[in-house]
């Protein structure tokens, strides 16, 4: 797989040229290769800000923890704009959540009311130490009803049964860092401690502990019907607790809470633009509408903007600057995966129909404050899609007109909002992150890809300080633009768009080459296993590559010259590989594509008439493996880990979970797991999987994928056949 100098030139044309024809035509294509400049100027003009950032100010007030009346106040609010703005079938469902009701992998959790929560320091001082009325992030979701005084007992992190050697907890309040949930396990369930102050620390990021004043947002579990309480503090105020109580001082607080968990429904809020001629097919947007007060940047932002996408689509529109979209616009606003879980376990007819999703979770932070930077995330490796491209085209476009204006070179691209900031927009494209409901469209029970918008890191996400003032204007000006251009491409395209589309992924197919065939080489370079996986990497790289030209034909399936152009593109890059590495050829396997390195032809042995007659007849093949032979399929629908609900973890115990905690430890290991089961699709084999993983992500052993499977298979959610 060495590089020829000759045939990297050509290649450098050959992408140079094909990156430049998808643009060839002209004026409609001036800005963007996939809209034309009056769609990109309706859409940049009409798109607002403000009116999102006023969103998400009123949403802000409401504790949207889901399944509560504050989340059943946003969504009202959301349905009542949705119909302002003129959106079609707009409804707030309801689904049980009791926590028993179940929803494929989900159950579901229950509802959990506060009627008032104080904590005092009666001893040796008086004063206020939190109050659910100031700040509802001051007593942990799920934390139940108690009148009581008792010592302030520290505890270190309190997530493990070393930091109790020594220590008394029985009927005293412990101070404690570590994870609410599991502390409550040792603290309260297992030792008798009366209940919690947590000074729990936010996300790790460069930042961390450098704003002493956060006060995490904090969740005990709500399957859990003996919780106790816990009062979430800022880690000044626990540092300070912990000085006065090393001093010796005994310190007496008192918690009065009334609180309770009971049955609730969770709400889903859903609103359509009906399509023209392609109305059975759908392009959705998604966001998560619940969270903590404020919840400001998580996720009012994200509802917010797809609101105002909303908003934008049906006024442009409404006045002819765009045509109507052939394809319908559903809006999804639920409470975080477990209302997207639950959606689809009851409209599995709607979830057949979806061709993409545009998903927003968090997407307005000003960076100045937050230090947020917005990524723009690809789909995971498992679904190859050009969607990928389509985010990319919008993500640049807003990014180099950002970077034109605060050079000084005029604003026309800049997408500046009123009020808001003038700053280059600190964005990017890269590879699949979990984290929100995403993860649920592409799981492999449901496979639609999707488009991910999310600011990462945030210094304030899950605290108190995440706040409307936090939200920058143009950041969320922008961000709703992407998605907004995104979904409109998506829902509009035919043919002819779809045809500059295939030409856009064949570009940045071809970009990508040089990048794999280093990888290839550095694995070659290893040795007879790294060749094995060399070949492995092309073969899957390029299988990938084809599946996303491919994908472009959702746009026109019957499209005969649409069929014909993609062919002839796949064909191109096949080519190139031969080109570039000289040992390559093609086999087909089922509906996919596979490509693979030829091995060298080895010298024959000089033949004796001993050697004769011993081989006179051909040994026969070595065995196949299990990891060959095995081809696992899919039982159970839905994802493994929902939110508050591991499915696992309540199947699995003990050395059985040896198999998921392994992978876990791994570089992007949660990642892994989920990609593992999203690859069983009852024609690939345990080894194809994991050759699949490692060309992917890097390193994966068999025996670890079959592990994983196999504990899989054992709790039902697959079979190994």
């Amino acid at each position: 797989m060495r590089k020829n100098r000759s045939v990297v030139a050509f290649l450098i044309i050959l992408i140079i040229s094909t990156s430049t024809a998808f643009s060839a035509d002209g004026a409609r294509t001036q800005k963007t290769p996939l809209l034309s400049d009056k769609e990109v100027k309706a859409i940049g003009d009409e798109i607002s800000g403000l009116i999102a950032k006023d969103t998400v100010t009123e949403l802000a007030r409401n504790h949207r923890v889901q399944a509560s009346s504050g989340f059943s106040r946003a969504a009202d609010y959301i349905a009542t704009r949705a119909r302002e703005y003129g959106l079609r079938n707009v409804q707030i469902e309801q689904f049980p959540a009791d926590g028993q009701k179940t929803y494929y992998t989900l159950k579901s959790t229950p509802g959990w009311e506060v009627e008032r929560a104080e904590l005092w320091e009666t001893t040796p001082n008086r004063a206020k130490i939190a109050d659910y009325d100031e700040m509802r992030v001051a007593l942990a979701d799920y934390s139940q009803s108690a009148d009581i005084s008792a010592p302030l007992i520290d505890v270190g992190g309190g997530a493990s049964p070393f930091d109790y050697e020594g220590k008394d907890v029985r009927g005293k309040i412990v101070l404690a860092g570590g994870a609410v949930a599991a502390v409550h396990k040792l603290a309260c369930d297992e030792r008798g401690a009366a209940g919690i102050v947590s000074y729990m620390q936010n996300q790790l990021t460069g930042w961390s502990g450098d704003y002493v004043d956060n006060v995490r947002w904090g969740h005990l579990s709500p399957y859990n019907a003996s919780n106790k309480f816990a009062f979430m503090i800022s880690l000044r105020k626990a540092r300070e607790f912990r000085d006065r109580l090393s001093g010796g001082q005994q310190i007496i607080l008192r918690a009065a809470v009334k609180a309770e968990t009971k049955p609730s429904n969770y709400d889903v809020v859903s609103a359509v633009i009906p399509g023209a001629d392609l109305a059975a097919e759908e392009i959705v947007y998604s966001c998560h509408l619940c969270h903590q007060k404020p919840g400001a940047n998580d996720n009012a932002s994200g509802a917010a903007a797809i609101l105002e996408v909303a908003r934008t689509l049906m006024t442009l529109i409404g006045r002819g600057e765009i045509e109507k979209p052939r394809r319908t616009i559903r809006f999804i606003w639920p409470p975080e995966i477990t209302g997207t879980v639950a959606y689809f376990a009851m409209h599995p007819d709607i979830v057949r129909r979806m061709k993409a999703v545009i998903h927003l979770d968090m997407v307005g932070g000003d960076h100045s404050i937050t230090k947020a930077v917005l990524h723009t995330t690809h789909t995971p490796a498992s679904i190859p899609s050009c969607l990928n491209g389509v985010a990319d085209v919008f993500t640049e476009y807003v990014i180099a007109g950002s970077q034109k204006a605060a050079a000084g070179a005029g604003f026309e691209d800049a997408l500046i909002s009123a009020e808001g900031s003038k700053e280059t927009f600190f964005a990017d494209m890269g590879p699949y992150t979990m984290g929100s409901d995403h993860d649920v469209y592409q799981e492999g029970s449901f496979r639609i890809p999707a488009i991910y918008l999310a600011d990462w890191p945030d210094v304030f996400i899950h605290t108190n300080n995440d706040l409307p003032s936090n939200i920058d204007s143009t950041k969320i000006k922008r961000s709703s633009f992407i998605a907004a251009a995104s979904g409109y491409f998506l829902a509009h395209a035919g043919a002819p768009e779809a045809s500059r589309l295939a030409d856009l992924m064949f570009a940045k197919a071809m970009g990508e080459l040089p990048r794999t065939n280093a990888r290839a080489a550095a694995l070659e370079a290893a040795g007879r296993e790294g060749a094995d996986e060399a070949r492995s990497l092309i073969a899957h790289s390029l299988e990938n590559d084809a599946a996303a030209l491919g994908s472009v034909l959702v746009l026109a399936p019957n499209d005969k010259n649409l069929q014909s152009k993609v062919e002839g593109l796949v064909d191109q890059l096949s080519g190139a590989w031969l080109l570039l590495t000289g040992q390559l050829s093609q086999q087909h396997k089922g509906n996919r594509i596979f490509f693979v390195l030829e091995p060298k032809e080895q010298p024959k042995p000089r033949e004796t008439k001993t050697s004769k007659s011993r081989n006179a007849k051909e040994p026969a093949a070595p065995p196949a493996s299990p990891a060959m032979r095995l081809i696992p399929s899919r039982k159970v629908l839905g994802p493994m880990d929902v939110y508050y609900y591991d499915y696992i973890g309540d199947r699995a115990s003990g050395d059985d979970l040896k198999a998921v905690e392994k992978i876990s430890a791994m570089p992007r290991g949660e990642i892994l797991r989920y990609e593992i089961l999203n690859l069983v699709d009852g024609t690939r084999s345990v080894k194809d999987i994991r050759d699949f993983i490692a060309a992917a992500y890097g390193p994966i052993s068999v025996s670890d994928v079959m592990d994983y499977l196999r504990l899989l298979a054992k709790i039902g959610v697959v079979s190994l056949d």
